[in-house]
């Protein structure tokens, strides 16, 4: 099969890029996918992420390389790209032209908004090349996830219908170098079940595309 390239990208910091990559990697995984996660950010985020599997006995299901010296197995069937934090935005063009999806994740408070907007705009995103995120979104009964969802749709622009809400167990499943998906608890089973979704449609997004 033709191997998939998705990359995320995002001009805020704090959005949750490095924890959205390693789960969806993993809910990728758990598909049967040979997905390897390149780890472009200077943060390294992902990286760490995956030393703490490593070293606490963990392990994530997929490869974590070095994204710009890493060499990528031949048989990698998804590469996920985790990009270097407020990317250089004529190069999120380019970026967005040889991928097959482009995910950008948004927090739901204003300087997050007007960040993707421009990011959108400056890098001259085509609709068919990228797809918004809405991550850290407040639980129910806060309505400002589904609002803002709205608004993106209303304005023409592509949003998953689905998103990461805030939820503790996400700092615990850094910490040890977990997914969301290994843990135990309500909490957990219910992010690992978003994230699911969101590999499902991610699936549905890039086959629709070949």
């Amino acid at each position: 099969m033709k191997r998939i390239q998705i990359a995320i990208a995002s001009s805020k910091g704090g959005v949750g890029k490095s924890a959205v990559s390693i789960h969806i990697c993993y809910a990728l995984s758990q598909r049967g996918f040979k997905v390897v996660l390149a780890d472009a950010d200077s943060n390294q985020s992902s990286t760490y992420w995956a030393e703490r599997a490593d070293h606490n006995g963990h392990s994530l299901g997929f490869s974590v390389v070095d994204g710009i010296d890493g060499d990528v197995p031949e048989d990698c069937e998804i590469l996920w790209i985790d990009t270097q934090g407020n990317p250089n935005l004529a190069e999120l063009e380019k970026l967005s032209q040889n991928m097959d999806l482009v995910i950008l994740p948004c927090g739901v408070d204003a300087g997050e908004v007007t960040a993707t907007l421009r990011s959108i705009r400056e890098a001259k995103l085509q609709v068919e090349n990228y797809k918004i995120l809405l991550t850290r979104v407040p639980p129910s009964p806060n309505k400002r996830g589904e609002n803002l969802r709205n608004q993106f749709q209303a304005a023409g622009l592509p949003v998953f219908d689905m998103f990461v809400q805030n939820r503790v167990c996400h700092y615990d499943a850094n910490e040890s170098g977990l997914t969301l998906g290994q843990m135990k608890g309500r909490a957990a089973n219910a992010g690992a079940k978003e994230y699911a979704n969101l590999a499902d449609a991610i699936l549905k997004i890039v086959e629709a595309k070949s």
